[in-house]
């Protein structure tokens, strides 16, 4: 059973964080909850990346694609009307395309955080992925307020400022997707041994 004191996780602020000058305040979240980042880059992500790194999968656009229903009824609006369709497979797929051009458009801040359950502390500091459900605290929830609804409205994904590996699976292939061995650096923080025991 692996070390649950030196999980992985990848994490990118997406070109909304990045253009709002919230850089630091995000990454310093992080490191004050006790993560360590032995990864950090400024990057263009390319289409082909976020091809790869965007599951084109039926589950994975069902999920979005239903999330993104659910939005639309949630507000009262008929989505059949505002999208054009009701099926969650066809929304996702729209919204996983929409999602790759704006990841595309400008530069996002990439980094790997290790630590203590890195993959579930993370996910609870990044907050819920819609930022009008995510909690006061988190970093959607006190950054950012937008909505599928306001978003597919608009023709555009949801702007929820930074991506966060979900599961221990998907952090690692996402890892090896954004950061070659040579990127990722193992040291010591000073207060580890108060950390980690």
């Amino acid at each position: 059973m692996p070390d649950a004191r030196y999980e992985r996780t990848l994490v990118f602020l997406k070109p909304d964080g990045v253009q709002r000058g919230l850089i630091g305040k995000i990454v310093g979240r992080f490191e004050q909850a006790g993560l360590k980042v032995i990864g950090l880059k400024m990057m263009r992500a390319t289409p082909e990346l976020l091809e790869r790194h965007y599951p084109s999968d039926e589950g994975f656009l069902r999920t979005i694609g239903g999330k993104t229903r659910e939005a639309f009824e949630a507000a009262g609006l008929d989505v059949r009307r505002e999208a054009g369709t009701d099926d969650p497979l066809a929304i996702g797929q729209r919204v996983r395309q929409w999602l790759i051009e704006f990841v595309a458009s400008a530069p996002v801040v990439a980094f790997v955080l290790q630590g203590t359950h890195a993959v579930s502390v993370t996910r609870k500091i990044v907050g819920d992925t819609l930022p009008y459900r995510a909690a006061p605290g988190t970093i959607r929830g006190d950054l950012s307020a937008d909505s599928p609804a306001v978003a597919n409205l608009q023709k555009r994904p949801v702007r929820n400022l930074v991506h966060a590996s979900g599961t221990l699976d998907e952090a690692e292939a996402e890892i090896e997707m954004w950061f070659s061995p040579q990127e990722l650096y193992d040291y010591r923080r000073v207060d580890e041994e108060i950390i980690l025991g």
